[in-house]
């Protein structure tokens, strides 16, 4: 099983937003409360890829693309609409549009921003990115993306909440099955907090219970020496319809030398049993300083070399 064929992935439906008027300083609080794509990206410091890198090396570093890939589309979902000005201002209460989506010009959708104070030192923001038929009433309203964040410290550190509902926009009509990334996808939820280190992100996809691969679960923690760690987790059958639970960790320090170790649960039956199929340390050059498989009960280096 390798990381290409069973990490699943999700592209989203690229929107057209505009918008009109004067931005004011009193939108700030809004803006600000959107994350960001650094808000949730992993970083792993070594960048060196080359045709010796050690194989769970490679593996995290396609999980780690992959998994910044999905940030960033749900970034994007929300990021047009920094800086500009509402359509709309009521109180506490922001919204964006309507304005069509640019693939599906027969639907519209809007982004509206509820702002309440927790304290007087933190503030708490919800968000909905909603679709409705083009001339659909207020209750046709369907929320594809929703959203929470909570300051804490400054106005762009503290925690927050991500949750792209497809289940819900397919079931209201909307041709989610237009974009084939999106086609076996049911929900995806990302929780993240960047108050202090370290930096902890959480990623967990679900799909269809007709896809091959039927979930998704990636853990990521940042140190503030840029040491970090990674565990992506993953649940479908194999080529002969067998279900498997795999896991790969993986952990290492600022100058990106690490360890990774894949382990799989082989039987529904016991999934207390858990079986371990291999680990790789590497050093800064990404080249293996130890590597052993389960199959074919294969070793090679000094496992004394591992840093974990």
């Amino acid at each position: 099983m390798n990381s290409r064929r069973t990490s699943p992935y999700v592209a989203v439906v690229a929107l057209w937003l505009g918008a009109c008027g004067n931005y004011s300083n009193d939108d700030l609080d809004f803006q600000l409360a959107l994350p960001e794509q650094t808000d949730m990206e992993a970083r792993m410091q070594l960048s060196v890829s080359r045709i010796d890198s050690a194989e769970y090396y490679r593996a995290t570093r396609s999980a780690i693309t992959t998994f910044n890939g999905m940030v960033g589309q749900l970034v994007g979902l929300v990021d047009l609409v920094r800086g500009t000005s509402p359509t709309s201002r009521n109180g506490a209460e922001r919204i964006w549009g309507p304005w069509p989506v640019d693939k599906h010009p027969n639907w519209e959708l809007r982004l509206v921003m509820q702002r309440s104070t927790v304290s007087a030192s933190l503030l708490h923001m919800d968000y909905w990115l909603q679709l409705r038929p083009v001339g659909g009433g207020d209750s046709a309203w369907v929320s594809f993306l929703v959203g929470k964040y909570t300051s804490s410290g400054s106005a762009r550190t503290g925690q927050g909440e991500v949750h792209l509902l497809t289940a819900e926009a397919r079931a209201a009509g909307y041709p989610v099955n237009d974009d084939a990334g999106l086609v076996d996808l049911d929900h995806l939820d990302v929780t993240y907090s960047n108050a202090t280190f370290p930096v902890t992100v959480t990623m967990d996809i679900v799909n269809l219970l007709s896809a091959k691969t039927q979930s998704g679960h990636y853990e990521y923690f940042q140190s503030q020496d840029g040491s970090g760690q990674m565990t992506f987790d993953w649940q479908g059958s194999t080529d002969t319809g067998a279900q498997v639970s795999a896991t790969m960790q993986a952990e290492w320090i600022g100058s990106g030398a690490g360890r990774a170790d894949l382990t799989a649960v082989l039987s529904p039956d016991q999934p207390t049993v858990v079986t371990p199929l291999g680990t790789d340390c590497w050093g800064v050059d990404s080249v293996a300083t130890y590597s052993h498989r389960l199959l074919g009960d294969t070793t090679s280096g000094d496992a004394n070399s591992c840093l974990f």
